[in-house]
């Protein structure tokens, strides 16, 4: 679905978040606007034992959480929403659930008692909850909240509420990076050295405005990419150097609210035949000036897959259950290794290989080493 005006205006607002998580609540409204709904609530939980919720809210449940009321009911009621937030990690990804769909009939669902309250305090009744990620290590969902008089959630909220999810989804991913950083290093975006895979902050003409020492390594190498005097990323295939700004463009784009790509993958041949760069293009928006005052560009992560020793591959082994044989075929996968190294290694033949291969990629839900790769940074940031 295409995304009209409020659309973009709520992209520009979702990717300020990942540098600034206090613009969550504007971020939020404006999502609730192009959905047509009253109020949003977006819960971030760890799945490590002990963690704690974090609850995004927008103005309606902000202010509401800020009453006497409202504390009665984070105090008494609000853990009968457990129930449904469990229901909502069952469920997949980007698939926007109305409440009346989650095998408790509206009825009962408007009578009890935090229902109730809430529809007595804030108006609101119908809710549409939508689970955000896949993540091993955090789980992502949102509770959409519509009034009172909606008795029936339109297919159209769905349809737009689906139009960001990419969006909001990326931007938490972002985000969690840089909340990290800060929390370790009492430090913004002035860490980005302790981060071991290479990344850059570029201007939406490509200009390369940050860059942390990976890729400071990366370029020196000039094995197939270096920056030029304007601090631009060249490549050694002209149509590739084309599509990196093209791309860059449109991320920093949808980061002022003008385009609509919430990431862009790009894989960049090294003349020394060593596997390719990839690099991970995402919008990201600075309006707090941590950085540069009204900063709106694209992050650009570059990942160089010979350098697997940066892979947080034991955790990553752990939290999708690979068995030691898998283990071991995992770490090949991420070096490198082809099916018949790999059967040579583990002195099995190449279809026991391929089998085992094609075990660790179903495992972790991609389909490539390359996906693998970018999957074991996401889930664990490579911070030194």
């Amino acid at each position: 679905m295409k995304l009209d005006h409020k659309g973009y205006q709520a992209l520009e607002k979702i990717y300020d978040t990942a540098v600034n998580p206090g613009s969550w609540r504007k971020a939020l409204d404006s999502t609730a606007a192009v959905v047509d709904a009253k109020a949003i609530a977006l819960v971030v939980r760890g799945r490590n034992a002990g963690a704690k919720d974090l609850t995004l809210m927008s103005t309606v449940y902000l202010d509401f959480s800020r009453t006497p009321a409202g504390w009665y009911y984070s105090a008494w009621l609000s853990r009968l929403q457990n129930q449904d937030w469990d229901f909502l990690q069952e469920q997949p990804t980007h698939y926007p659930t109305p409440d009346i769909e989650t095998g408790i009939p509206p009825e009962v669902l408007d009578r009890r008692k935090d229902y109730a309250y809430l529809k007595k305090r804030t108006g609101i009744a119908r809710r549409l909850g939508v689970r955000l990620n896949e993540d091993p290590v955090w789980f992502d969902a949102m509770s959409i909240g519509f009034d009172r008089t909606v008795y029936e959630i339109p297919a159209v909220a769905g349809d737009r509420t689906r139009a960001l999810l990419p969006h909001l989804t990326k931007s938490l991913e972002i985000g969690r990076v840089f909340a990290f950083l800060k929390a370790r290093y009492k430090a913004a975006l002035t860490a980005l050295d302790r981060i071991q895979a290479g990344i850059a902050l570029a201007l939406p003409d490509g200009q390369v405005i940050v860059k942390n020492a990976e890729v400071e390594r990366i370029v020196s190498l000039k094995d197939g990419m270096f920056l030029a005097r304007d601090a631009r990323i060249v490549t050694s295939d002209p149509e590739t150097t084309s599509k990196i700004r093209a791309h860059i463009f449109e991320v920093a784009s949808t980061a002022r609210g003008q385009a609509n790509l919430h990431e862009s993958l790009i894989s960049v041949r090294r003349p020394s035949g060593q596997t390719p760069y990839l690099l991970d293009i995402a919008p990201i928006s600075d309006s707090k000036a941590e950085l540069e005052h009204g900063l709106e560009g694209a992050l650009v992560t570059i990942i160089d897959p010979e350098r697997a020793p940066y892979l947080r591959l034991d955790r990553f082994t752990k939290l999708y259950d690979l068995t030691q044989a898998e283990t071991d075929v995992c770490r090949w996968i991420a070096e490198g290794a082809s099916v018949a190294e790999i059967a040579e290694k583990r002195n099995t033949s190449p279809t026991t290989a391929k089998n085992q291969v094609a075990a660790v990629l179903s495992k972790a839900g991609v389909s490539s080493r390359i996906e693998l790769i970018r999957l074991i940074l996401r889930v664990l940031p490579p911070v030194a």
